[in-house]
């Protein structure tokens, strides 16, 4: 069981005791671990956790404005509760997406979470995700850039944590535009073939279908240009995405230049 205090309470089925193996007896502090000081700042889940194997894993809740605390994701053992793998949502210098980071940009970001939990292909191992925008929520013109992993659909090996592939719906979100649900696994038939993927529905009301193994969308994505923003020092030149699809499927997202 998660809480939005940040602990995780790990209880016997049959008698609901708490278990005295499981973190300080059977209490896991998610705050434990965490690379700056949050003692200070929300964090906490409010979706249930996942359970592959011997792991779990926790969707985030944290503070949508600056400063806050960050909203990795994390794996740990589903029996001690001890950290198993940890994965920066904004990756730090020299890791993989840092440089869709304008300067320090990056450095001690709060959001993008994965708040509302995570799907799991057991046969592959695949852990999914959809993650938050980053903070602050209305304003980017001190995180300029693509700002990745922000407002992705985002799959990890669920075992070790490694990257597999990602696809972000919004580029530099200043309109809280977070996916607000990990995607669906589906199996559907397309071009006739029957194809694992994975259907990753927005807070606009617009469905992402993709290739469960290879992230790509199974129907064309094309962004065009929309309204730039008048706040000084913001990067809203943006693109709206739609996905065509022949009735199926709409999708939309906003890009910064």
């Amino acid at each position: 069981i998660g809480t939005p205090d940040g602990n995780v309470y790990s209880l016997d089925a049959h008698t609901g005791i708490l278990d005295p193996k499981f973190g300080k007896a059977g209490v896991l502090d998610l705050r434990a671990g965490i690379e700056r000081d949050i003692s200070k700042m929300n964090y906490g889940t409010t979706s249930a956790p996942a359970i592959f194997g011997d792991l779990f894993y926790i969707g985030i809740i944290n503070t949508e404005s600056q400063p806050g605390a960050p909203g990795d994701i994390r794996a740990f053992n589903v029996r001690t509760g001890k950290e198993v793998w940890h994965f920066h949502t904004v990756p730090h210098p020299y890791e993989f997406g840092n440089e869709t980071w304008e300067g320090d940009g990056w450095k001690n970001r709060s959001g993008v979470n994965p708040w509302s939990g995570f799907t799991v292909d057991a046969k592959r191992g695949i852990l999914f995700c959809g993650t938050g925008s980053a903070s602050s929520d209305f304003y980017g013109a001190d995180r300029k850039g693509a700002t990745l992993f922000a407002n992705c659909t985002l799959a990890l090996d669920a075992r070790t944590g490694k990257y597999l592939w990602h696809f972000q719906e919004v580029h530099h979100d200043i309109w809280d535009h977070d996916n607000p649900c990990p995607p669906v696994l589906v199996t559907v038939n397309h071009e006739g073939k029957r194809v694992d993927a994975v259907a990753q529905p927005t807070k606009t009301g617009f469905i992402y279908l993709f290739d469960r193994v290879t992230g790509k969308p199974l129907f064309e994505v094309k962004e065009v240009p929309t309204t730039p923003s008048d706040i000084p020092g913001e990067q809203a030149d943006r693109k709206s995405t739609r996905l065509n699809s022949s009735h199926l499927v709409i999708s939309y997202a906003v890009f910064c230049l």
